[in-house]
């Protein structure tokens, strides 16, 4: 009996050793091949290293998953900017300054070259008043830096000496405030970028702190839920 069964043993390891030397045999007996795993597994196996796992496409963060579907018009008719946006309540806390420089924005010397440019930053579909004052010191400097506002419109006053260019994210480096697509200004959720001049809105999607303040160039920027419209400002003449 044990004769037998050391034969039958070695039988069954020729013919292990058969089909594993035959490799890619075809006919219709070769073995099926194995079904393609939805994970290719990581490890190593008789010496080959295998790729790291592959997730499912279906489980990859969608890159756009935060992205808000929003497509925003401006209005038919022009507003008259400063009526409209004086009365607005200031939502963020007063702003103090030290007078000392602030990424490339001085203490202004003179207003030689005086442009204006505006920032709207809307939260729920309602306007936010800017603080009063950010910008502008008490002491020394001129009382101001070489951008600043003199009340809540959102009107940034672009000063200096000579003609010189400004930056969004000069502006927000100066505020001491976030600039970023979640949690600028530190409002929660995704922010919306958009450029509004010569009557004309574009949504920008960028980076933000690049953006440049351009003369009567509006910076639009929207949190929380979708706008449809916005007012096309009418500046007010003279600045």
């Amino acid at each position: 009996m044990l004769t037998t069964y050391l034969a039958r043993a070695a039988m069954a390891t020729g013919a292990l050793a058969t089909l594993l030397s035959c490799g890619g045999c075809g006919g219709d007996d070769a073995p099926p091949a194995l079904a393609e795993s939805p994970h290719n597994l990581a490890g190593t196996i008789a010496g080959t290293t295998v790729a790291d796992a592959a997730v499912p496409a279906a489980t990859l963060p969608d890159p756009d998953a935060s992205a808000v579907a929003e497509t925003i018009a401006l209005a038919s008719a022009f507003t008259p900017l400063v009526p409209a946006t004086i009365n607005a309540l200031p939502y963020w806390p007063v702003w103090y300054g030290t007078g000392k420089p602030v990424g490339g924005v001085n203490c202004l010397v003179n207003s030689t070259y005086h442009k204006h440019a505006l920032i709207s930053i809307y939260k729920d579909g309602k306007r936010l008043g800017f603080p009063d004052g950010i910008g502008r010191v008490h002491a020394g400097c001129y009382h101001a830096y070489e951008m600043h506002v003199h009340d809540v419109t959102g009107i940034i006053h672009r000063e200096a000496d000579v003609p010189k260019q400004f930056k969004l994210g000069q502006w927000f480096g100066l505020w001491k405030q976030p600039l970023a697509r979640t949690g600028t200004a530190g409002l929660a959720g995704t922010a919306r970028f958009y450029i509004i001049e010569n009557a004309a809105i574009r949504r920008y999607d960028g980076d933000p702190a690049l953006i440049d303040m351009l003369p009567h160039r509006e910076v639009l920027i929207v949190t929380g839920t979708p706008m449809s419209v916005v007012p096309k400002y009418q500046w007010p003449a003279g600045i």
